[in-house]
Order: C-alpha cells, then structure tokens, then sequence
C-alpha cells in the first residue's frame, strides 16, 4: 500500500475510470438547480443545458464542504491507518473548496493540503502525474511527495478558448457590452489561469 494517499474533488475532471486506475480518491463538488442541489457528477452534463434553455441561467456550483471533506478523510484513514493523505486543492481563489478542507483537517494530523491554482483539466493533470509518480514510487514519504507536487504546481498552465461567450455572459464573467462587443468583432476570449485567477485576454480567430 502506498505511504501516500491523494485527493482530489469532482471539479477537477477526474473520470471515475482515472480515479480507479490512479487510486485518487474524489471528493464531491455541488450543483444547484434552483431549489435542486446535486452532487458534481451525479446527473447527466445536458442537464446543465437544459436548464439552461428552460430557464435562461446558469446553475449554482459550490464548493465541498467541511462535512464533505470530513467523510473522506475519515474513509480513507479508517481503511488505510498508517497513510499521509495529500488533498490537491482545486484553485483556492475560485471556490470554497481548500478552505473546507483546511477545516476538516484540523485534528487529523495525517491529512495535508495543497492548493494547486488550477482548475478543471489543470487539476487534473497535476493530481494524474502525483498519482503515477507515487504508483511508481510506493515507499515515497510525505515530504517528497510534497515537493514533488509543488514542483508540478510551478510548472502548470492551463488555457482554454470557447466557442463563444453565451454561456460566460449567463454566468457573469463577461458583461453584455463585452458580448455584443466580442460577437460583432468576432473575439473570443482566451482564459489563462494566473496564480489561481481566470484571466481572459481577447483573441482574433
């Protein structure tokens, strides 16, 4: 059994087929639909759309929370008494996940908690390459396997360019000027993640 134990949560895009394969253990985000509140990853991804059309919003995503956080790690630790759990956090600045980790964490001296600045695939592949170094290096104690990860963290960016700004508009990341702007210029913003911040800077494509 390895020495070292990850976590990660839902909104890193971490498949379930990945997270048995790497052995990474996922913690739930959350998705509100009006009154309706949902587990990250337990409904279908056109639900989004579709409420969406019906609706003319966006669904509410929240962080996990302590409770969350608590659960898991008392799994994990119940299940694996003599293992570090390493929790690499989903951007601390765009949700409320590091802290409600911060939370859980207190009292349980085996878990630590990095925050990553990344979010979506940028997690994920920062927590997938800590998974293959420690499946390849199962004795690796906690300090390195600390090291490693922040050496990781340093060296990760992340981009994106979406195919148009409806649904950024719907969620409040760019105003109605900048998309009637943006869709007769023909801009598409491109988002960069800088120290854990979404940045958008336009790009003619």
């Amino acid at each position: 059994m390895k020495k070292v134990i990850l976590v990660a949560e839902t909104g890193s895009d971490i498949t379930v087929e990945l997270a048995k394969k790497y052995g990474i253990e996922i913690v739930p985000m959350h998705v509100s639909f009006g009154t309706e509140t949902l587990d990250d990853g337990a409904f279908r991804v056109e639900k989004i759309v579709e409420f969406y059309k019906i609706t003319g919003k966006l669904p509410q995503t929240s962080g996990s929370t302590p409770v969350d956080f608590e659960i898991k790690f008392d799994e994990i630790h119940a299940k694996y008494p003599d293992a570090q759990i390493l929790y690499l956090a989903y951007s601390a600045i765009t949700t409320c996940s590091y802290q409600s980790a911060v939370i859980a964490s207190e009292g349980r001296d085996y878990v630590t908690v990095i925050d990553t600045k990344q979010v979506s695939m940028g997690q994920a592949n920062i927590v997938c390459k800590m998974a293959e170094i420690l499946n390849a290096n199962p004795d690796m104690e906690l300090e390195e396997a600390v090291r490693i990860a922040n050496k990781l963290i340093e060296r990760a960016n992340m981009c994106f360019i979406p195919d148009n700004l409806e649904f950024l508009r719907a969620g409040g990341r760019v105003s109605n000027v900048a998309f009637v702007g943006a869709s007769i210029l023909g801009l598409h913003p491109c988002i960069e993640l800088l120290n854990g911040k979404l940045m958008a800077v336009p790009v003619l494509i």
